[in-house]
């Protein structure tokens, strides 16, 4: 009996231990809330002085008057690095439009489309755009760069194979990274080898007995060499091979044609065959932001998984409204596009006579890429681009190249000098 009570008195004082444990770890003390000093919080407000974002140094003021400058347009200084093919950049009606439409809106949407970013301005653009190529659906991106690579990563997956272009540009290979699709590159505009590839992935489908979903990715103008891709002979391989055509045409849209559709209508070309055309909003239309045009069956697709848009700040309502009245321009007055395509074939027959220059764009392409004839190197490329600086010819340069764009409103002088610079520039290299 005494031991049952003294087990049973020992059980009480392990759960008295416990229960003390659990109430000394759980107890909290009451905060003691101090009442706000009103008056001293009112001084501190007014005496606090933020520190500015930039500090007003020389570098500072320089890099903000250079922000603020427009794009140069005296005889000193020729900007063929930034991209102005239509001359719309300085273009007085469209910055007064730009200016009444942030009256409206205000600067920026502050939201993605798909939560509280969406305002009509983006619906009247993208049914302009669709409407303008005579296709069903538009989708509108915030930027050019997440456009390109966002459409491809919502269709490609990983057991999916792309075709592309060797040449093709930077954003398309970003967008090849997220699909993790297996790409196979082709050789630049070489159907033959495209073929072969082709056939090489068939024997590989007979092998395992399984058929892998095929998806061609292509560029109207190239933006690495400024040629045109052979867009007809590639409908036709991708039809006998069943495959899906991704079209980008941020260097074409709103330059090739007769009306700016783009390659489509430069080739005669029924756009109801390209499954998907993307572009950029950055190039023809001097404006910000990019676009994918097609099948409203594909383009919905995108509202739920192109990572740019939804996960984006909508664009501008003002950028969009500049987008919208740039079409509109288009409509208007057709035929600036046979005025910048005169203006490229005359850049292209000038830079024909350099005897030591490689022309590898075409003559029609608004965007020009030159190269030596003779031992090219990217230390030559780098010599002839900083002459070209310090002579106020501003270019660009990719490895072994230089590249810039033509202006609508450029003058023969302009064009002379520009000639007789790069000439220059062979004899100091």
């Amino acid at each position: 009996m005494n031991k049952i009570l003294q087990g049973n008195l020992f059980d009480f004082l392990i759960g008295f231990v416990i229960i003390g444990v659990c109430f000394l770890l759980t107890y909290k003390k009451k905060k003691v809330i101090k009442l706000m000093d009103i008056p001293l919080l009112n001084k501190r407000i007014l005496e606090y002085k933020p520190e500015p974002l930039v500090n007003d140094t020389e570098a500072s003021l320089l890099t903000r008057a250079i922000m603020e400058s427009p794009m140069p347009t005296s005889a000193g200084c020729l900007n063929l690095a930034k991209i102005n093919y239509m001359d719309l950049l300085n273009n007085t009606v469209l910055r007064d439009k730009a200016e009444q439409c942030i009256r409206t809106y205000g600067v920026g949407s502050c939201g993605p489309r798909g939560f509280y970013g969406t305002i009509d301005v983006h619906l009247d653009l993208e049914n302009k755009i669709a409407e303008f190529l005579g296709l069903e659906e538009t989708v509108l991106y915030s930027y050019g760069f997440s456009t390109i690579s966002s459409a491809i990563g919502a269709y490609c997956k990983k057991n999916d194979y792309i075709f592309c272009d060797e040449e093709i540009c930077f954003a398309s290979l970003q967008g090849f990274l997220a699909s993790r699709s297996t790409v196979i590159y082709f050789k630049h505009n070489n159907m033959e080898d495209l073929e072969k590839k082709l056939e090489e992935v068939k024997q590989t489908e007979k092998l395992k007995n399984k058929t892998f979903r095929k998806f061609l990715v292509i560029e109207g103008i190239y933006m690495k060499t400024g040629q045109i891709c052979p867009l007809p002979e590639l409908v036709e391989i991708s039809k006998k091979h069943k495959m899906r055509i991704f079209l980008n045409e941020t260097h074409s849209f709103g330059i090739l044609g007769k009306t700016g559709r783009g390659v489509t209508e430069y080739f005669d070309v029924d756009r109801s065959e390209i499954d998907m055309i993307m572009g950029s909003l950055e190039t023809s239309l001097a404006s910000v932001g990019g676009f994918c045009v097609g099948r409203s069956l594909v383009i919905e697709h995108q509202r739920l998984s192109g990572l740019g848009y939804c996960f984006s700040a909508s664009l501008p309502p003002f950028l969009s409204y500049v987008s919208l009245c740039a079409i509109e321009m288009f409509e208007d007055n057709p035929s600036m596009f046979s005025k910048l395509q005169a203006v490229s074939i005359k850049m292209h027959e000038s830079l024909g006579k350099l005897d030591d220059f490689l022309i590898v764009s075409d003559a029609i392409s608004p965007l020009k890429v030159i190269t030596l004839k003779k031992d090219a190197n990217v230390e030559k490329t780098d010599k002839i681009y900083d002459f070209c600086a310090n002579n106020g010819v501003f270019v660009l340069k990719i490895d072994d190249r230089i590249l810039f764009h033509v202006n609508i409103g450029m003058k023969d002088e302009e064009i002379e000098r520009i000639v007789d610079t790069f000439s220059k520039a062979v004899e100091v290299v």
